[in-house]
């Protein structure tokens, strides 16, 4: 029995553009008054959220399993943002395209009341919806596959 297994993480060139581009801005205005440490102190200050969000967004995985026992899926390193998913607890599950932005307001852990997302990139995902009727999305960079994963072990339990 083969698993799907799936790790994405943000690499869009626009996120990194903005990023990398406020890093530079911050980091040349602290070289450019060096003299004044009064306001270099502040510089040095601005650098470290900046600092710690490219950290963040470089390190950020989104982990997907699919396997016989359902479906898992985690951000790392945030041991908090994880779902799981049985078989028994999956009325419906299939691979379908969505608008990030209208239907989840981007990308990252997104959604509220019982319409929930974990995607990085892309417009395909993993769509899940439980017996309680709750809606969950999973993003996916390889749909085909991740629905092969879905027909070999959702059809065994369904």
């Amino acid at each position: 029995m083969r698993v799907f297994k799936e790790r994405q993480a943000f690499r869009q060139w626009w996120l990194l553009l903005i990023l990398s581009s406020s890093f530079i801005a911050i980091g040349l205005a602290f070289v450019n008054n060096l003299t004044n440490l009064e306001t270099g102190k502040w510089k040095i200050l601005s650098l470290i959220p900046v600092t710690i969000l490219m950290v963040l967004f470089w390190n950020t995985r989104l982990h997907t399993k699919i396997g016989p026992s359902g479906i898992e899926t985690r951000f790392e390193p945030f041991g908090i943002f994880k779902r799981s998913f049985s078989w028994n607890d999956i009325s419906r599950c299939y691979i379908r395209q969505y608008a990030p932005l209208r239907e989840y307001g981007g990308w990252g852990i997104r959604g509220l009341n019982k319409a929930k997302a974990y995607n990085v990139s892309g417009n395909m995902g993993i769509q899940i919806i439980t017996k309680d009727n709750e809606r969950f999305l999973i993003g996916t960079n390889k749909p085909a596959e991740a629905e092969k994963a879905i027909q070999r072990y959702h059809k065994k339990t369904a």
